[in-house]
């Protein structure tokens, strides 16, 4: 089968596990660290003529034709943080195109100018780099660096960080001039209009008139803002925008209204869900279910009704539930031509806790289905209907036993429901002659602790051997059971189980139980593991694997990066701490600053290193991301871990399909990236099913696309 040919039901998305390795052996080219915040020091005698000098020199590095030379320019001037050398940045800021295009420089220097931000000059600084431009398509570009090597990194992306950093300085140092000029930026509708809306809502004005009452005039996104914001101080704005001719700004008012508890929200929704734009009956009824009005109940079966609508009526359903509409919503289900609205319906279903849409899900007319089936099992797994074990149980017995079995598995775990009869069916699974059928059965049994993984993982079928390794996931592993998972995994002789083991690696591998070239041989492998082999190869890195580290670290792969960060929390590599500083300093995935952050949060060892103490100071005030900064305060306070482990658990069901909808026929391993970060990998069975237990709340994304192999530099003459 084409691999080229798989899609997720649920979500996925492409990357590739590619290792890249830099033009330096060992490890990424080294670059300048973010500056954290300065404190000025008054010019006095001779140091005003070190400072003199040291701008002298920041300048010629400024105009320097190499990009890193250009950034210590920039570093040195702010670390001297006199007028003078503010003037400079802001000058070359406005004078270079060279800077303009270098997107690390525009991060650079909102960071340098950043602790300055109440001064006027810098403000000006940063309100440049606010309106700074993407780059054009010579900026997509890879750019050559003087060292040879390409500068790798998605520029669009980086320059949105700078304007993002910068925005935030501004509204971090506060004052009316800095909120106005941010306020103008989104309501400008520019390339500054993200930035700006998300430091307006980290940072709020305090002036009560700040907004003003010029609504109707006020683009959607910054309406939509001041509904967020929960600031009782923009009604007037919102009720003038609620008047605007423009129909989505008066769409987004209705609702920002709501979201705020303006009960007069209900009014203005009356009169707007009775017109004929469907944004307007959309927002109407997002109102009545905010304010959880009457009306709630018969708008959204009038807007299920309504074929131009349903689709809105159909997401409406999901909060709002009553006989009426479960009819209306059954009726779709079963019966509209349109399948993907099929499929929505059997969604709101789910939904409800009301019993007749339970019994709605087991209609021949979707059980019929095998795709239709799939969606009404699952709905069926985690409806809050009282019926819905029931009737889980009673498909058991039917063809359908292996759709139900997995929703048994899914309902029990997240719900602690379970019967002996249901129970003993999963137990002669386990049983059974059928090789599909024992590796559903163990599943079942060692996900709800009834057997252990470490009965099954010497199994001859590798298809039972995964599944007692996917279920073990359920819960936290013992330190038996890993240990067994790791010898296994040295020497099994199916790929895919081997892939599949490396859940163990999760842990990190302390004990080594694992050699170390065979977790090189996986990172590199791009396979399912490569991320946990990543991780524990980290974990133990040393100057004999420094190079490796190094080329992790700058694989073109965010999900790599991420994993041979978390392991360098705990790596004895004298230069741990300088290596995510500088993973840190110019990066754009969210997730690779997160990890970052965190392992220099671990690194207690490392506390007075300046490049810890820097990167976290950077973070903590300036970061757009708000798990990064409440990971550097909290770094910065004393605390070494970043959030404590999760209560409760999830469990995902996935579905993988080939383009004509029919199941793979083979088994399909790849990984699922965890709302923590963590990616395991994960193995789909030949029906194209996986149920992955034991996630962590939040959202998560699968990777299965195939990826390309890992770049090897060639050697030099």
């Amino acid at each position: 089968m084409s691999r080229r040919g798989v899609r997720v039901a649920l979500f996925a998305v492409a990357t590739s596990f590619a290792v890249a390795a830099d033009a330096q052996p060992g490890r990424p080219p080294t670059r300048p660290r973010p500056t954290s915040q300065v404190t000025a020091t008054p010019p006095s005698g001779p140091t005003n003529l070190r400072a003199r000098v040291g701008i002298d020199h920041a300048a010629r590095l400024i105009r320097s034709a190499d990009p890193d030379e250009r950034i210590r320019g920039i570093q040195r001037a702010a670390s001297t943080g006199t007028p003078e050398a503010i003037a400079l940045l802001v000058e070359s800021l406005e004078r270079s195109p060279q800077l303009k295009a270098d997107t690390r420089a525009l991060v650079a220097m909102a960071r340098g100018l950043a602790p300055f931000a109440d001064r006027e000059r810098a403000r000006t600084g940063l309100l440049g780099i606010v309106g700074t431009g993407n780059p054009g398509l010579v900026g997509r570009l890879p750019t050559a660096r003087s060292d040879g090597a390409l500068e790798e990194g998605d520029p669009i992306a980086r320059a949105e960080l700078a304007r993002e950093i910068a925005a935030i300085a501004l509204a971090r140092a506060g004052g009316d001039r800095a909120h106005e000029a941010l306020y103008g930026a989104a309501r400008g509708g520019g390339s500054g209009q993200s930035a700006a809306l998300l430091a307006l809502a980290m940072y709020p004005p305090r002036d009560p008139g700040f907004f003003g009452t010029a609504g109707a005039a006020t683009p959607a996104a910054v309406v939509q803002l001041l509904g967020r914001l929960g600031d009782l101080r923009a009604l007037d704005v919102l009720h003038a925008a609620a008047r605007s001719n423009d129909v989505n700004v008066r769409s987004a008012a209705l609702v920002s209204l709501a979201e705020l508890g303006d009960a007069r929200a209900s009014l203005l929704a009356r009169t707007a869900i009775a017109e004929s734009d469907v944004r307007l009956r959309a927002a109407s009824g997002e109102v009545f279910i905010l304010l959880a009005a009457p009306e709630r109940f018969k708008a959204t079966a009038a807007i299920v009704a309504d074929d131009a609508t349903t689709k809105i009526g159909l997401r409406m359903a999901e909060r709002v539930f009553s006989p009426e509409i479960t009819k209306l919503v059954a009726a779709r289900a079963w019966e509209h031509p349109d399948r993907e609205l099929r499929a929505a319906a059997v969604r709101a279903l789910g939904r409800s806790p009301d019993p007749e849409a339970a019994s709605a899900l087991v209609a021949p007319q979707l059980l019929g289905d095998p795709e239709l089936a799939y969606y009404a099992v699952h709905a069926l797994a985690r409806s809050p209907a009282p019926n819905a074990g029931a009737l889980i149980g009673g498909l058991l017995p039917t063809r359908l036993s292996a759709l139900a079995a997995r929703a048994y598995v899914v309902r029990a775990l997240m719900r602690g429901e379970r019967t002996s009869t249901s129970d003993d069916a999963i137990f002669r699974l386990s049983r059974s002659r059928s090789e599909a059928e024992r590796a559903l059965g163990v599943f079942a049994r060692v996900a709800l602790d009834d057997a252990s993984a470490a009965d099954f993982i010497d199994d001859k079928a590798p298809r039972v051997r995964r599944a007692a390794v996917m279920a073990s996931t359920a819960r936290p592993p013992s330190a038996s059971l890993t240990r067994a998972l790791l010898a296994r995994l040295a020497k099994d002789d199916d790929p895919i189980t081997r892939q599949v083991l490396a859940v163990a690696l999760a842990g990190g591998d302390p004990d080594g139980t694992v050699k170390t070239s065979l977790l090189v041989e996986r990172a590199e492998s791009a396979g399912g593991d490569a991320p946990l082999a990543a991780f524990a190869l980290a974990r133990r890195a040393d100057e004999t694997t420094s190079r490796k580290i190094g080329q992790l670290l700058g694989s073109k792969d965010p999900v790599l990066r991420a994993h041979a960060a978390r392991g360098l929390a705990f790596a004895s590599l004298p230069d741990a701490a300088g290596r995510l500083a500088e993973l840190y300093a110019y990066e754009t995935d969210i997730e690779v600053r997160r990890a970052a952050v965190a392992a220099l949060a671990a690194r207690t060892g490392d506390a007075t290193a300046p490049a810890r103490k820097e990167t976290l100071a950077a973070a903590a005030d300036l970061d757009p991301d708000g798990p990064v900064r409440q990971t550097a305060r909290r770094a910065l306070a004393g605390a070494t871990r970043a959030f404590a482990e999760p209560a409760v658990h999830e469990v995902a069901w996935l579905r993988l399909t080939r383009d004509d909808g029919g199941p793979p026929a083979e088994a399909f391993v790849g990984s699922i990236v965890r709302a923590d970060g963590l990616a395991v990998p994960v193995v789909f069975d030949e029906e194209g099913f996986a149920v992955v237990p034991g996630l962590p709340p939040g959202e998560a994304r699968v990777v299965l696309s195939p990826r390309l192999p890992a770049y090897t530099e060639a050697k030099r003459p």
